[in-house]
């Protein structure tokens, strides 16, 4: 397992060549996807994690792969350390499912939701065992998913961003500053989100978000950029009609890196 490093401090890298493959993620967050796209920029991803039998205690993430796979209205961005296929790598994977009602469309009079913090769930269909599915007129756009491939090598570990976990008083989903990942901020460069606990709910900002197509006119089309502050929960804790499950992570990160058409993605040569 890895140690966090002992400054404390994120690094990024800048986007290496290669491409790995996009598996899909626990509890169907993300589909398989005909092309992994790879672009160059960069991210930052710190926290507190309390995974048992993994993982406890202060986490970074080193991200030194970035990619962006479009499908139709959706798009999955992956933040990951190293390139390696996600079976085996540790790396987060944020789900926008439907980027039209985020991003401005001036020909049909949208003006976006950019700088605006939005709400970081589990789709509607993903209920704790033994829980009714039950209709939700205003999902969440926006999922995300936290794997420890590469931590946890004798076990499948991924925890899911929800709307609202239990937090304990033992400081464990205490995360720590980092500045330009305060969503509420709109991820402001000078902004800095407050160490703690925060709010116990996960939101996440977008500054600007690609459509997935390599002639755009300007680059900055192609930029997908933006901060999160986001809770960790294992739902299968969950109780049906009992309280949110515990907090098993809190963790803030920001990212930037534009997208980029990429060789489509096979585990063979």
């Amino acid at each position: 397992m890895r140690s966090p490093r002992p400054d404390g401090r994120a690094r990024a890298r800048r986007i290496g060549p290669r491409c790995a493959s996009l598996a899909a993620v626990a509890l169907s967050l993300a589909a398989a996807a005909p092309a992994c796209s790879q672009g160059e920029g960069e991210g930052r991803i710190v926290g507190t994690l309390d995974a048992p039998d993994c993982w406890t205690g202060a986490f970074e993430l080193e991200p030194s792969f970035l990619a962006a796979v479009p499908y139709r209205n959706a798009i999955t961005l992956r933040i990951q350390s190293g390139s390696d296929f996600q079976n085996f790598s540790d790396g987060l994977t944020i789900l926008i499912n439907d980027r039209t009602q985020i991003r401005p469309d001036p020909g049909r009079g949208f003006a976006g939701r950019y700088r605006e913090p939005l709400r970081v769930d589990l789709p509607p269909e993903v209920t704790p065992p033994g829980t009714p599915v039950k209709a939700d007129s205003t999902p969440a756009l926006v999922n995300m998913t936290l794997y420890l491939q590469r931590s946890c090598r004798t076990q499948t570990v991924t925890l899911q961003a929800v709307d609202e976990v239990t937090i304990a008083n033992d400081g464990t989903c205490n995360a720590p500053p980092l500045r330009g990942a305060d969503p509420t901020q709109g991820c402001a460069p000078d902004k800095e989100a407050p160490g703690g606990v925060g709010s116990g709910r996960s939101v996440i900002a977008f500054s600007s978000i690609s459509n997935g197509k390599v002639d755009e006119e300007t680059a900055a089309e192609r930029l997908n950029a933006g901060c999160f502050d986001v809770y960790l929960a294992d739902p299968r804790e969950a109780s049906p009609g009992g309280p949110p499950p515990p907090c098993r992570g809190h963790l803030r990160g920001s990212f930037s890196f534009f997208f980029e058409r990429g060789r489509p993605s096979q585990p063979f040569p």
